[in-house]
């Protein structure tokens, strides 16, 4: 089963996926991967931000309900930083009605249409990209 619609670019654009469920991380991992994209993953904010600062993906997808740092911190510590400035952020959660308060570029709802959602984040990718 592929989603995919053709090649981004010369290089694999890279997504950090943070959230706490480890079945969702796998997973999500896996698709990216199967999509072309390069896939790396965290388990929590602290790890995901250390992460994000270290390896400067083209995407980063926070969950939204985590422990210790939650999603929303993350994506304001993200948009704190300023060599994570290019960088695109989505925060996703089950939760309704979350306000990212501009520190994200897209909000999702879990759970996520996958071929729409796919196509949100090779979009932001290349738009990443060309920021860099």
């Amino acid at each position: 089963m592929s989603f995919s619609d053709g090649p981004l670019t010369s290089r694999s654009p890279a997504v950090l996926l943070i959230d706490d469920e480890p079945d969702i991380r796998n997973v999500w991992a896996m698709v990216l991967g199967m999509e072309g994209l390069t896939a790396s993953t965290a388990a929590n904010g602290r790890e995901g931000l250390e992460k994000a600062r270290n390896l400067r993906p083209d995407v980063v997808i926070c969950d939204f309900m985590m422990p210790g740092l939650n999603g929303l911190e993350v994506c304001r510590l993200i948009r704190e930083d300023v060599s994570l400035k290019d960088v695109a952020v989505i925060l996703w959660s089950a939760a309704r009605g979350i306000d990212a308060d501009g520190c994200a570029d897209l909000v999702v709802e879990k759970p996520v249409h996958i071929e729409a959602f796919l196509a949100d984040i090779k979009s932001l990718a290349r738009r990443s990209a060309e920021e860099n």
